[in-house]
């Protein structure tokens, strides 16, 4: 571990915390961590990662444990390195279990076999951590589940009885302090214990946040942060309410949020004006910055106008909210877009007044989206990721390294490069909506090629030198160079645009053509949502 980058604090409000040892840039990694603590597989993920690497693969590639059949690996030598980190003591448990334990459970019992034995007292590390037993002893569901899921742990790892109080303890430590482990995407595979990013406080307006590859773990800077300054990271969807951030928080860790986001009431766009953002003059070319602050600065203002006609949407909103929950569990895939259709049509202030970033509106969008997808409606999903992106995402993560900004960007691109290889009758027909023209005005082959050059210059700064998830966007900006060398012409100019910049006048005035182009097919977002059905 490199710690180079990092101290450890007490502050007198929110207790222990970590701060900067040095000054740190935007997109500059202050810890990196190869083997965290304890990284545990969930169970709908393991049929689609390596339980011991994190890559993701489809079921067909990853080899099943012979023994208990529960665990996957992508390569024997996976399978070896886990067999000698946990798997060993695990397996034959899960033979004799008659189904999965619950994650809590398989990590709890890992931690006591990998850090417990044979003093069966707790590591250092992890005494020192906040464990909040009495806070949820006042909750006796809670805390009868907790009591139940440390005996059953108790009693796998073979820990003595009179043990039962320090494993209890350590299964709350962990539950106050464990993170999702995430693909690159962030789509949560599992549950990563690491004590030392631990300390990191929280704050709705993080100015940094916890990065995924693999088994390894990064925390990130999104902002530049001063030698000495703390080091905030969110607990939570710093994109939703006050109210639903403050009560996950208050439910999950037992604090009341004060930053100043929650403090204050301030929307995104708020936030957006008054962050500093990492300067880029290729993606100026898609959204000006000055302009973005503009922007926010107006929609600021529209709010403040119609508070009160928000103010009167609690019932909308509360409606809103139900559509989303229902559409998450309904089996029908037409009632699930109906639903969220609904909820759309009930908050049409927002619409009305261009409010598109405020919860629960971008929530509805981000659903919406999701449905297309999982419904193989790629076109109409990439129409509505463009208006996400350039309505949300630029206001609710107002940092362009932000990762989920430019995994968002990687994906906008891949549906670009589906759309570029359908007929142009054929994507007609899947979008009849939209005017031939604007279709036919694209070249949705540069557009690919266009998008992953932004993706490739922000991927360092968003998931780290020499990632996975670079090594993709790599790859896509290899086949597509390819296909662009077989065309000639267009393809030369946008990668002197990538090496040399805007200075490059044929390539960015390539990469600004393709740029109204898609923030055309953006305006087309709600005849998506009006027109299209599953």
């Amino acid at each position: 571990m490199d710690f180079n980058h990092l101290d450890t604090v007490k502050d007198p409000v929110l207790g222990n915390g970590l701060a900067a040892s040095k000054d740190l840039s935007a997109g500059e990694p202050i810890i990196k961590i190869s083997e965290p603590f304890l990284i545990v597989v969930e169970k709908d993920a393991l049929e689609k990662v390596c339980s011991f690497c994190l890559i993701e693969s489809d079921a067909s590639s990853l080899k099943r444990c012979t023994g208990c059949k529960v665990v996957r690996y992508c390569t024997p030598t996976c399978q070896k390195a886990d067999w000698k980190l946990i798997h060993k003591n695990e397996c034959s448990l899960l033979q004799r279990l008659p189904g999965i334990p619950p994650t809590p459970v398989r990590a709890l019992y890992q931690a006591l076999l990998r850090y417990v034995r044979p003093t069966f007292e707790l590591d250092s590390r992890s005494a020192s951590l906040e464990h909040h037993v009495q806070d949820l002893k006042k909750d006796r569901k809670r805390w009868d589940e907790i009591v139940l899921q440390a005996k059953g742990a108790l009693e796998f790892s073979k820990t003595p009885a009179d043990k039962m109080d320090m494993v209890t303890r350590l299964l709350c430590i962990m539950a106050t302090n464990a993170f999702r482990a995430t693909l690159p995407d962030d789509t949560p595979i599992g549950l990563c214990y690491e004590p030392t990013l631990a300390l990191a406080n929280h704050s709705c307006m993080p100015n940094a946040f916890i990065m995924f590859d693999g088994r390894s773990i990064s925390l990130m800077t999104l902002n530049p942060i001063k030698t000495g300054e703390q080091i905030f990271i969110s607990y939570v969807d710093f994109t939703q309410s006050r109210d639903q951030r403050r009560g996950e928080l208050k439910q999950r860790y037992f604090f009341d949020c004060e930053c100043e986001k929650c403090k204050y009431s301030r929307t995104p766009y708020r936030v957006c004006k008054e962050t500093t953002a990492v300067p880029s003059e290729k993606l100026a070319l898609l959204y000006d910055y000055k302009t973005l602050v503009s922007q926010a600065d107006e929609r600021e203002h529209e709010i403040q106008a119609i508070r009160q006609d928000l103010n009167d949407l609690k019932q909308e909103i509360y409606v809103a909210h139900s559509l989303i929950d229902l559409s998450k569990t309904t089996a029908s895939e037409t009632e699930r877009l109906n639903f969220l259709k609904q909820a759309i049509s009930d908050l049409s202030l927002y619409k009305n007044h261009k409010l598109f970033a405020l919860p629960p509106y971008s929530t509805v969008l981000d659903e919406l989206y999701l449905t297309y997808i999982d419904n193989g409606h790629l076109t109409s999903a990439l129409i509505l990721l463009l208006f996400i992106f350039l309505n949300c995402d630029i206001y609710n993560w107002p940092q362009p390294n932000h990762p989920i900004r430019v995994t968002r960007l990687f994906t906008i691109a891949r549906l670009l490069k589906y759309a570029s290889s359908l007929e142009p009758a054929t994507l007609e027909q899947t979008l009849p909506f939209i005017p031939r023209e604007i279709l036919t005005g694209i070249d949705f082959i540069d557009a690919t090629h266009t998008i992953l050059i932004l993706v490739n210059e922000l991927a360092p700064l968003s998931h780290g030198q020499g990632t996975r998830f670079i090594g993709q966007v790599e790859l896509e900006l290899r086949e597509v160079e390819e296909v662009q060398r077989l065309r000639g012409g267009v393809g030369k100019a946008l990668q002197k645009w990538q090496s040399e910049g805007n200075t490059a006048v044929d390539g960015r005035n390539i990469a600004s053509q393709i740029f109204t182009g898609l923030k055309t097919l953006a305006g087309f977002a709600f005849e998506v949502i009006g027109k299209q059905n599953l």
